[in-house]
């Protein structure tokens, strides 16, 4: 079965936030304000074995967890076994900031998980402290290795550019893929932080202006095929080993590609990052046969999935970081 929207776009994809909380403060995700305790609600491995079942039923084929920050939750294991044992679930990932990958990630491997989303702002280790409220690059830095050992490929690698943070460190980290087989990605910074609008506006930085800066250093950058439902734009710098890509979804929206759903840790479906469009579904994992009553829910929410989001600066409902990335 193949599971379309009314725009004729193929849903396939699921992002399941396992936990709102985390271990890091990145000034782009999480307002100094934002409470991360886990509250009552919160997604069980149950849960997500339910919910994975309804999915690849109705044929959604590739699981992202992520957070928060999905390494803080203890049951993620169990919670990527379940989609290890989901016939039809294809591709099990996870999007996180690395800190704890050292000490987590052969149980994650064992259980099944095939590759990793590393969020790495900056490789500087004063910019990347400054950007994260306190992270160790050296930890992230370290996971990256450890995902090669462990052959979590292809290991993709976030930069979210910030003006006045980390614009310097475009060249720097488009380097880790010229003798890498590293897949480095630059992110627009989207108003999902609640931010002020004048100073978002003067934090953002184009897509067009990093990839321009990059060809100022290496010459025009090579296109490379990908994924047309994919939000990055890939590139490789000649003769590297690795790639680079920009996500542009407020420059170059790709909204009329997007394949994705997204599942709350609280039990709400989002089908949209970028609108507050969102259905509580916790009744479906109540139900007497939960299976069924989320497959309705995921194909409501599919039928709700509008032609477009807001990427303006915009006081949203929740944040980054209770969304999930």
């Amino acid at each position: 079965m193949k599971l379309t929207d009314n725009f004729g776009r193929l849903i396939k994809d699921l992002r399941l936030s396992v936990t709102p909380r985390c271990n890091l403060r990145c000034l782009y995700c999480h307002p100094l304000d934002w409470e991360t305790t886990e509250p009552p609600g919160t997604v069980t491995v149950e849960d997500v074995r339910h919910f994975l079942k309804a999915g690849s039923m109705l044929g959604l084929e590739a699981v992202r967890f992520t957070g928060g920050e999905p390494l803080v939750r203890k049951e993620l294991p169990q919670m990527i076994e379940a989609a290890r044992d989901t016939e039809g679930i294809r591709d099990i990932a996870i999007t996180t900031n690395a800190l704890l990958f050292r000490r987590r990630a052969k149980e994650l491997v064992a259980a099944g998980l095939q590759r990793v989303n590393i969020s790495l702002d900056s490789a500087t280790p004063e910019v990347f402290k400054a950007m994260t409220r306190g992270g160790d690059v050296g930890k992230v830095l370290d996971a990256i290795e450890l995902s090669f050992e462990l052959k979590l490929e292809p290991v993709k690698l976030n930069a979210v550019m910030i003006r006045g943070m980390n614009e310097g460190e475009v060249v720097p980290l488009a380097k880790l893929s010229l003798d890498r087989p590293l897949h480095v990605r630059f992110l627009e910074y989207m108003h999902l932080d609640n931010s002020n609008p004048e100073e978002y506006q003067r934090r953002f930085i184009a897509g067009a202006e990093t990839k321009a800066k990059l060809e100022r250093e290496f010459g025009p950058l090579e296109k490379v095929d990908s994924d047309p439902s994919a939000p990055a734009r890939v590139y490789k710098i000649k003769g590297s080993v690795g790639t680079i890509g920009f996500i542009n979804p407020v420059t170059e929206a790709f909204c009329s590609k997007c394949s994705r759903l997204r599942l709350t840790s609280d039990k709400a479906m989002r089908p949209c990052l970028l609108t507050d469009l969102e259905m509580d579904i916790a009744w479906a994992f109540e139900a007497q046969n939960p299976v069924e009553a989320i497959t309705d829910a995921i194909l409501l929410a599919t039928d709700r999935k509008p032609a477009f989001g807001n990427t303006l600066p915009t006081l949203r409902e929740r944040v980054m970081i209770g969304i999930g990335g």
